[in-house]
């Protein structure tokens, strides 16, 4: 009895969970793992024969799961509470905040980054104010048993290779509460006194803009998702003001937005995409009402798209050029350089691993 009663529950389980599978309505994209989720396969005889039908249903019925976040969540909670892992595929939570191993220090790496940025150097901008910042990524401030990179080192090789550029120090501004929770990015509304070092050490003076805060809930960083251990996701903060709003954008990925905040953004795949439209290769913003024609340009990573707006009013023109997806032979295309402050700003995590960045 004890046997029968055993195989009509497992029958029923699958069956049902199979059930479901048809009843329940298909997801179209994951907003916990960053990407669009496998539809039905379209049915072809060419499918049918060579076996891939069979493959693609098989991708579709695992991401179309029934309750498929819960047993994602349950399976990490396993990982961290019963077996007492310190991470789950490189993920980790400390005092309620999500981190990404970063690990080890990739020295080649560094020193590619290095030659990349001397040949931008060489070639467009000798004898023009070029300065470079780098942003360490949140575990720099994290103090536990988890491994992270030597970051003195990342900094050693970077002062001792880079030439022509001032260096502009930021780490003493930054703590751990300067970044999101469950994201590997900076808050925008933490990173003012960032911002007015740059205006400092680039202009000569630091300004006293004011904003408006403007908040979006709930926020859902890209280490939510890679975690999978669910709660309540947090608060997203975008400082705003009648400049910023005036400020004409121009994206060349995506020529029918001209707006600094893309809020359409918000709640899609990635949130932080609403500060300048995200990740994009070449991004120009016009201030009409910075009559002193001074200009910058950002070489740059996602780090920039929630800094950049807090500079707007400082400059007539800003330009941000992403080498992670535009090759450096392309600039003279699509920039005069002829007396422009040049910032380079990038991670820890892009300079580590800088074989990204195309040439």
């Amino acid at each position: 009895m004890k046997e029968k009663v055993t195989i009509v529950l497992f029958l029923s389980i699958i069956y049902g969970f199979f059930l479901l599978n048809f009843i329940m309505k298909d997801e179209e994209l994951s907003i916990e793992e960053r990407r669009h989720l496998k539809q039905f396969p379209k049915i072809t005889v060419s499918k049918v024969l060579d076996g891939s039908m069979m493959t693609e249903f098989e991708t579709y019925t695992l991401d179309q799961f029934p309750f498929r976040n819960t047993f994602r969540s349950l399976k990490a909670n396993v990982e961290y509470s019963v077996f007492q892992k310190l991470d789950n595929n490189g993920i980790y939570v400390s005092n309620d905040k999500i981190f990404k191993i970063e690990y080890p220090l990739k020295e080649k790496n560094v020193m590619l980054f290095t030659k990349k940025v001397n040949q931008i150097y060489e070639k467009y901008l000798q004898g023009m104010n070029v300065y470079y910042m780098i942003i360490p990524d949140k575990n720099y401030y994290l103090d536990d048993v988890h491994l992270k990179m030597d970051y003195d080192k990342l900094y050693q090789l970077t002062k001792e290779n880079i030439k022509g550029l001032s260096y502009i120090e930021v780490r003493d501004l930054l703590s751990l509460d300067h970044y999101y929770d469950t994201d590997t990015h900076w808050r925008q509304e933490k990173i003012i006194p960032v911002a007015r070092r740059l205006e400092e050490k680039m202009i000569g003076n630091v300004s006293n803009h004011q904003y408006e805060l403007k908040t979006y809930e709930p926020f859902y960083g890209v280490y939510y998702g890679q975690a999978a251990l669910g709660g309540k996701g947090e608060t997203l903060t975008y400082l705003t003001n009648d400049i910023i709003k005036q400020a004409y954008v121009e994206n060349k990925s995506d020529l029918s937005f001209h707006q600094v905040y893309h809020l359409k953004e918000l709640g899609k795949m990635d949130s932080y995409n609403m500060f300048l439209s995200g990740s994009t290769p070449f991004i120009t913003i016009f201030n009409e009402e910075n009559k002193s024609g001074r200009e910058l340009v950002i070489f740059r990573d996602s780090f920039a798209s929630s800094l950049t707006p807090l500079l707007i009013e400082s400059y007539s023109k800003i330009t941000l050029v992403d080498l992670r997806y535009m090759g450096a032979s392309k600039l003279e295309e699509v920039i005069t350089f002829e007396n422009q402050d040049i910032l380079f700003l990038y991670s820890t995590m892009i300079i580590n691993e800088s074989v990204m960045l195309k040439d």
